[in-house]
């Protein structure tokens, strides 16, 4: 770097003060943004341009000194990062730089009017490489403090109350009061794969959760980019199940989708759910995949999830007896007739048209058919649930 006569360095402690002064009105000419910030955000501005002006003229006073252009942003709290972005930063070291190099040679003799310029433009450059990294430092802590909290939420989801579940999420930013569900999937992601699914996510949703445990990472998606009035309407929650099949299909290894919920204090329910399903997806060789944790029922229900207990019974047993109990009886019958219905239609004295009536009808109301093996054993298993639920205790 190239060094200055000893009447240019005093020139320019003797035009400080006046360079630092005409930089912070330059500051308040340029940049309408400035007067709408609080008083103590341009106040620390002011501190900061001060500073950097002072820092300058004492590098250029002892230049075998080594200076760190990053000290300029210490008396500035990190707060101000969230006031003032890296953009208006640059913009702010753009102007005080700009201030100097016009000034700063008309004050020292001509024959340091070149390296006056010099000095400057690469005191400049490194002020805006500190700031990019001050920026770039605060957005990592940022990320990770984000990440933690949304860890915390996803955990109180599986372990406490609805009301703490609820809390905890708003704490790391939910804001959404619509339906929400849960993907799970059996991959690991590192950090940056981490950001770039909750950016995916936060593209098609108002509100998600990411976060990675061990081997799996779980996503809780809520409140769908639709209109506030429809946050709990059917369609929003079909589309917030769109939205979940979207983003399962990017995800690598096993994943599995959760039930929708009404909200976010209801969450637990989705997640635990689709954990459940992950678990049990060796019992179903052929699932798809994604698949959806209500489809993993059966093997659910034998692995001992009491969560698929209450679901089955809410989702089959008890719009099947509501049909009333002709219906039930056809589905048992043709079930455990082996799917014949000629047989099952002597068995009841009835026609087969009418029992291929009846389970046309309890497809429709249930959405399991019963001349599908797969829909077959979960109404069969359906029957024997609400067969269980209603024993007398011995």
């Amino acid at each position: 770097m190239d060094q200055l006569s000893a009447p240019a360095v005093t020139a320019l402690r003797r035009a400080q003060n006046t360079l630092i002064e005409h930089s912070l009105d330059r500051i308040s000419a340029a940049h309408p943004w400035y007067h709408t910030l609080p008083a103590a955000a341009r106040t620390q501005i002011q501190t900061v341009a001060r500073l950097g002006v002072t820092m300058f003229v004492d590098s250029v006073a002892e230049p075998d000194v080594e200076t760190d252009p990053a000290h300029i942003f210490n008396v500035a709290p990190v707060a101000l990062t969230g006031t003032v972005s890296l953009e208006q930063t640059l913009e702010l070291v753009r102007t005080v730089v700009d201030v100097v190099e016009e000034e700063a040679p008309d004050v020292v003799p001509a024959a340091n009017h070149d390296a006056v310029r010099v000095l400057v433009l690469t005191f400049g450059r490194d002020v805006g490489f500190a700031a990019a990294q001050v920026y770039a430092r605060v957005a990592e802590a940022r990320g990770a403090w984000d990440a933690r909290l949304e860890s915390v939420a996803v955990d109180a989801m599986l372990h406490d109350s609805a009301d703490d579940a609820a809390t905890r999420a708003g704490t790391a930013g939910w804001r959404g009061t619509g339906p929400v569900l849960a993907i799970v999937a059996q991959t690991a992601l590192d950090a940056l794969a981490t950001s770039r699914l909750r950016h995916e996510c936060r593209q098609y949703v108002q509100d998600c959760l990411v976060s990675v445990h061990g081997d799996s990472v779980i996503v809780i998606l809520g409140g769908a980019n639709t209109p506030e009035e429809q946050a709990d309407s059917s369609a929003s929650r079909a589309e917030l199940e769109s939205v979940a099949t979207r983003i399962a299909a990017g995800l690598d290894g096993a994943v599995v989708i959760g039930p929708v919920v009404s909200g976010v204090a209801q969450g637990g329910r989705s997640l635990r759910s689709a954990l459940a399903g992950l678990r049990a997806l060796p019992g179903w060789a052929e699932a798809p995949n994604p698949v959806h944790a209500d489809d993993l029922l059966p093997e659910r229900l034998l692995a001992g999830d009491p969560l698929a207990s209450e679901q089955i019974q809410a989702l089959v047993t008890d719009p099947l007896r509501d049909m009333g109990s002709l219906y039930e009886e056809t589905v048992a019958t043709y079930l455990a007739l082996g799917g014949s219905l000629e047989m099952t239609a002597r068995a009841l004295f009835v026609h087969a048209n009418t029992v291929r009536y009846r389970l046309g009808r309890v497809s429709k109301r249930t959405g399991w058919d019963a001349t599908n093996p797969r829909d077959g054993l979960v109404l069969h298993l359906a029957i024997i649930v609400g067969r269980l639920a209603g024993a007398p205790a011995q």
